[in-house]
């Protein structure tokens, strides 16, 4: 875990540069690792219904916990930007890979016909998260716009992973009143509750 405490700007800015760095073998062998370590987790298997994310800009990869989440008959779910709405999420359940299609920002959401849930309607036992930044007791950097902070403020989902690469974890972050904490990290070097 490094020793980093810089404001947000300089973090995103330090963490979009090392994702990029890594080679296409590298991230997969990491994100095949980390999916590895919450497959292996009695949370993930306790689950029933599940958000996860569509990896873009470097993130750590989540097609295995899709496709290991469909074959075991879980409920997937997975954020679309709400149209008309600045800053607003919903989750929508898909069914099928073929569900989700290019969205808002070129990140794959599901397609726009299927209906979705906002913050106070959705129920899940386990949210699959990403950032650009995590602190060892659950803290998190996105990219800024506040789409999982003003989601999860208001849902209930009481498992929220942060999920990443190990070098994303850091000792401590700067944070703001708004930001939602993770109960647990998961990376290539493993899956774990937060220090408390």
């Amino acid at each position: 875990m490094e020793q980093v405490l810089h404001d947000k700007k300089t973090l995103r800015a330090v963490m979009k540069k090392r994702r990029t760095a890594l080679s296409p073998l590298e991230a997969e062998e990491a994100s095949q690792k980390a999916q590895e370590a919450l497959l292996e987790s009695d949370l993930w298997n306790k689950a029933s219904r599940i958000a996860l994310y569509a990896a873009a800009k470097g993130e750590t990869g989540t097609s295995l916990l899709l496709a290991e989440a469909l074959a075991q008959h879980k409920a997937v779910f997975f954020p679309r930007v709400r149209s008309g709405a600045q800053g607003l999420m919903d989750f929508v359940q898909i069914n099928c890979p073929q569900d989700l299609v290019e969205g808002a920002f070129g990140i794959r959401a599901p397609r726009a016909e299927l209906p979705g849930l906002s913050a106070g309607h959705f129920v899940c036992e386990l949210a699959v998260i990403p950032g650009l930044a995590f602190s060892s007791r659950g803290q998190r950097l996105g990219f800024g716009g506040g789409f999982y902070d003003r989601f999860f403020t208001e849902s209930p989902v009481q498992i929220r992973i942060g999920f990443c690469y190990s070098f994303q974890v850091v000792t401590a972050l700067q944070t703001d009143p708004w930001d939602v904490t993770m109960t647990h990290l998961c990376s290539d070097k493993g899956f774990a509750a937060v220090a408390p």
